[in-house]
């Protein structure tokens, strides 16, 4: 038979026949090795742009016509049979699915004539049968369908307005459509297709997919359905109730417990015992690129920085937390900078150190606390806590052989702050200046004052006692006290007293040379302390003491000094000075120098060095001048 007259006779045979005709020119075509288009062939000059990826049988014949930009038939009939044949990976099979599409596509063009024919042809797609179900509706279902049930754009006020009629009222006409859906949905021809959709789309799948790789799937989802103006894509939730859609995503579980899945495991990046991270299995688990996991990232709120993930806006310090975390060790400040791609070392250090959740293990060294490294408090500290654990002395050689060993510090720089006015130093033994050359416990040294104890201020009328809460605090471990302390709760040499604090009890004893505080973990648990913040305690007239939590903040060095000091915070400048003079038990007079200069004396030396730094920033620069013998007796005196 003339190929030109292949579309009559398929016209004229009955539908229980025509698919076997089809198949049969189909091969009769393939065979044709002329150089006419099929357009020539077929006698066809013009046609409607038709898809005819949905006839293909093969998703081989469906891939090889979108490689290769043939899937619109008025294209393909510009194509020769030879050159199909010449396509890469088109057989003889795939040849013949292409060619059997074609006719397929031009013969239901013809006898589509009644809504019947394509709800009972074999060849009609889930896009087809939608088409033909909304073309039953009127503009005002169509509007509403369009709007409230597959875009979901469009308030029912706003509906309302449009087509004159009550907001109730458009919910009743939507309420009637969606029951109108489901019955349609569940017509046999219809329910058969969503299944097969329900596979193309769930098949070999990961919970999480994105539209683009489901289209590449099921290409059909990007088909106009005419009579409402939208793609297929924009009814997949009507079609699929168990699939979650948000713009370019898609789930087979709740979006919203994917992201905070996501999003749990990028900040709290803890190492499995393979060594890999939970947000690497979750990446596999989810089966994306790195491509689309980065869209994910981002949809969740997270972001990609130096090769690390982290939620959008983080600062530095939380990128700092990140990258330690992802190194599983130490590293120094220009390590942790080179990792973030900054520049500003010095800023950079001292954020770091501001930060409570990172702790300083060395001098140039970081960890994370939960790393449970002993932190370094800087060599001036590291003395001073000797001295204060060896009961008011210690070797000096002990003390270098132990920082040059725990931190890797120089075993000169440690013999240089020992050799500061704050120390004396005998007979190879170190001590804090003013404790006396025979050491602390000695009957005949002065008992000294709160006013010259370390961490003791005057605050609301009566003297304090500053407890810094750090791990050993949280863990349970006793700690030392200055002999002050000693006298401000009443505590003799040789003896012990356990206080009542909000029904806790507070063990304090001078059994030893160094006086000893004993565990408060009850006190800093019942009040939920944390590292970094502070606790005040007080003794009353009852035989009590008053305990006072002060919550650490991000904080200036003005509200460090607050923090350390008692003192309302907020101050700043000269409100600042005369709020710690009298923390001080200073005149109001007393300079800032000499304030540092009373600090250094009775042993405050970590807020005396964060006070001298104060003093040198641009708010307090004016403020003072070199100290005059007034500010130095004054210091001196304690009072």
């Amino acid at each position: 038979m003339g190929s030109g007259r292949i579309l009559d006779a398929l016209a004229a045979v009955s539908s229980n026949d025509r698919a076997d005709w089809i198949a049969t020119y189909a091969a009769e075509l393939a065979a044709h090795g002329g150089g006419e288009s099929l357009g020539d062939l077929l006698k066809i000059s013009v046609c409607e742009p038709v898809d005819i990826r949905r006839y293909c049988s093969a998703e081989r014949a469906r891939d090889i016509l979108l490689a290769n930009s043939l899937q619109d038939r008025r294209v393909l009939l510009r194509t020769t049979v030879p050159e199909l044949r010449g396509l890469t990976g088109c057989d003889q099979r795939t040849l013949k699915d292409v060619l059997n599409a074609l006719l397929a596509s031009l013969v239901e063009g013809d006898v589509r004539d009644r809504g019947e024919t394509v709800q009972n042809e074999p060849h009609a797609t889930l896009h087809d049968l939608l088409e033909l179900w909304t073309s039953s509706l009127d503009d005002r279902q169509r509007l509403i369908l369009r709007h409230r049930m597959a875009r979901r754009d469009r308030s029912l006020d706003d509906l309302g307005n449009e087509l004159g009629v009550s907001r109730a009222r458009v919910g009743q006409l939507e309420k009637k459509l969606a029951d109108n859906f489901a019955a349609w949905r569940q017509s046999t021809p219809v329910a058969e297709r969503i299944g097969q959709f329900h596979w193309w789309v769930f098949n070999g799948s990961s919970p999480l997919m994105t539209f683009e790789a489901v289209s590449a799937r099921v290409p059909e989802l990007s088909d106009l359905v005419h009579p409402v103006g939208i793609e297929l894509s924009n009814f997949l939730e009507m079609l699929l109730p168990d699939l979650d859609v948000d713009g370019p995503w898609l789930a087979t579980k709740p979006l919203s417990d994917l992201r905070d899945v996501t999003f749990y495991s990028a900040t709290h990046r803890e190492k499995r015992a393979d060594g890999g991270y939970d947000l690497d299995k979750l990446q596999a688990e989810l089966g994306l690129d790195d491509y689309a996991w980065s869209s994910w990232l981002e949809y969740c709120g997270l972001r990609k920085a130096a090769g690390i993930v982290v939620r959008k806006g983080a600062s530095q310090p939380e990128l700092a937390v990140a990258v330690l975390a992802a190194a599983g060790h130490p590293l120094s400040v220009e390590e942790i900078a080179e990792r973030l791609q900054v520049d500003g070392v010095r800023s950079l250090r001292g954020r770091l150190q501001a930060d409570d959740r990172i702790a300083r293990v060395g001098p140039n060294s970081y960890g994370l606390p939960e790393w449970n490294l002993e932190t370094y408090e800087g060599i001036r500290e590291e003395i001073v806590q000797r001295i204060e654990r060896g009961g008011g002395r210690v070797l000096l050689a002990d003390v270098v052989d132990e920082l040059v060993e725990q931190f890797g510090v120089s075993p000169a720089s440690v013999r240089a702050y020992a050799a500061r006015r704050e120390f004396s130093r005998r007979d190879g033994w170190i001590r804090l200046a003013g404790n006396g050359d025979d050491g602390p416990s000695q009957a005949s040294h002065k008992m000294p004052t709160p006013g010259e104890t370390r961490r003791c201020f005057f605050l609301r009328g009566q003297w304090w006692f500053r407890v810094d809460i750090n791990k050993e605090v949280l863990r349970g471990s006793g700690f030392t006290a200055p002999r002050g302390v000693m006298a401000l709760f009443q505590v003799a040499e040789g003896t012990e007293r356990v206080f009542a604090a909000l029904a806790q009890e507070i063990r304090i004893s001078w059994a030893a040379p160094q006086p000893q505080f004993g565990s408060i973990r009850s006190l800093v648990t019942q009040l939920q302390a944390k590292i970094g913040d502070v606790l005040w305690l007080a003794p009353t007239d009852r035989g009590a003491v008053r305990a006072r939590l002060v919550r650490a903040w991000n904080k200036t060095e003005d509200d460090e000094i607050a923090l350390r000091s008692g003192v309302q915070r907020g101050l700043s400048g000269e409100d600042l000075r005369l709020a710690v003079a009298g923390a001080l038990a200073l005149s109001v007079q007393t300079s800032w120098a000499a304030l540092v200069m009373s600090l250094r004396a009775r042993g405050d030396l970590d807020l005396a060095e964060i006070v001298e730094g104060y003093t040198l920033s641009e708010s307090c620069r004016a403020l003072d001048s070199v100290p005059g013998l007034d500010d130095f007796f004054a210091a001196l005196g304690g009072r």
